[in-house]
């Protein structure tokens, strides 16, 4: 398997050009209830659709920008549509006055990466819980997770793990609880979840608590054996480091990973191409993403289908400044 290096978020280089318009917007409650109170609902509905707009538009200039850094995949900015799926502001993507613009820019965002072949992946935020046995919690996980596929449908990518819809389970079983009643619990959550979700979930290794390498295959493998649910699993390096596995090396685990990526076409067992995270911790707070990759800190090449790729999402604070340099290392490796 060839590597390939995926920006996450947004592009340091673009924000250096100009900050401000390579920049994506945001909004608070807090923002959002002010100008309720001190204009009108309806002017602070406009302006989170304005900052909207641009996010998406933003997301095109990076798209772009990817194509021409000959960066082949990249990972959707969770921050992209703020504050629409805070149930106590009763919004709805409709609500927003130009949200049939969005519509089209989201689609020509969409067109742009299949025309550069550029593969698009998500990771909605870690509160998503889907193990969780506290009801409300997973209602919030489940309207979040509906939300983001429906933006990936409105990009026109694919319903499959070709664009990754990643999640911590995010859960420590209790003392009465086993992996496999856990794993039961998320099945039936994700069954609740729109196609869009439930076609595209993947899970990750997590940095600390119960859910480490092993036991992400163990659930990853439960799921398919008893319920036929494909879920793979994503690998992340420094996450394996954190919290590790009974066997330590990366390059074992990430393979062990890999074998969870097969299509979920019937009658076919091929391999597709994971979307692993590639990172480095600081040196004096390991669970903390560092700026840059040390010289030598390169993933793994994998040896489970050579005609295949692995994409590695790097988390680096410094985004395409790093993989520009982790690029040149890899060539001189």
């Amino acid at each position: 398997m060839t590597q390939i290096l995926g920006l996450t978020c947004i592009s340091e280089q673009l924000k250096d050009k100009d900050k401000k318009k390579y920049s994506f917007r945001t909004m608070t409650r807090k923002r959002f209830n002010d100008l309720c109170n001190s204009e009108s609902r309806d002017e602070a509905i406009k302006q989170l659709s304005e900052r909207i707009l641009h996010n998406v538009i933003v997301t095109q200039y990076i798209i772009n920008h990817c194509n021409s850094s000959d960066i082949r995949h990249y990972r959707l900015s969770s921050a992209l549509f703020p504050l629409l799926t805070d149930k106590t502001l009763a919004l709805s993507f409709e609500d927003l006055p130009n949200h049939a613009q969005i519509d089209q820019e989201l689609r020509f965002a969409g067109l742009i990466a299949q025309t550069f072949k550029i593969s698009i992946g998500s990771h909605p935020d870690q509160f998503n819980v889907l193990a969780s046995s506290n009801r409300d919690a997973v209602d919030r996980t489940i309207n979040e997770l509906n939300f983001q596929a429906s933006i990936l449908d409105k990009l026109g990518l694919p319903q499959d793990h070709t664009a990754p819809m990643n999640i911590h389970i995010n859960y420590t079983p209790q003392a009465d609880e086993t992996l496999e009643l856990v794993a039961t619990r998320f099945f039936r959550n994700l069954s609740i979840c729109d196609k869009g979700v439930y076609k595209r979930l993947t899970i990750e290794n997590e940095d600390k608590g119960f859910f480490n390498v092993d036991n992400c295959i163990k659930f990853s493998d439960y799921l398919f054996e008893t319920f036929k649910a494909n879920i793979p699993v994503c690998f992340d390096n420094l996450h394996h480091m954190c919290n590790p596995s009974e066997e330590s090396s990366i390059k074992w685990q990430a393979e062990r990973c890999a074998y969870t990526w097969v299509n979920q076409g019937e009658g076919e067992n091929n391999f597709i191409a994971p979307v692993f995270h590639w990172s480095e911790g600081k040196p004096e707070k390991p669970r903390s993403h560092a700026d840059y990759f040390a010289l030598g800190n390169i993933p793994p090449i994998i040896a489970i289908d050579p005609n295949k790729e692995v994409k590695w999402e790097c988390e680096v604070k410094q985004k395409d400044k790093a993989i520009k340099i982790l690029r040149n290392n890899l060539t001189t490796a």
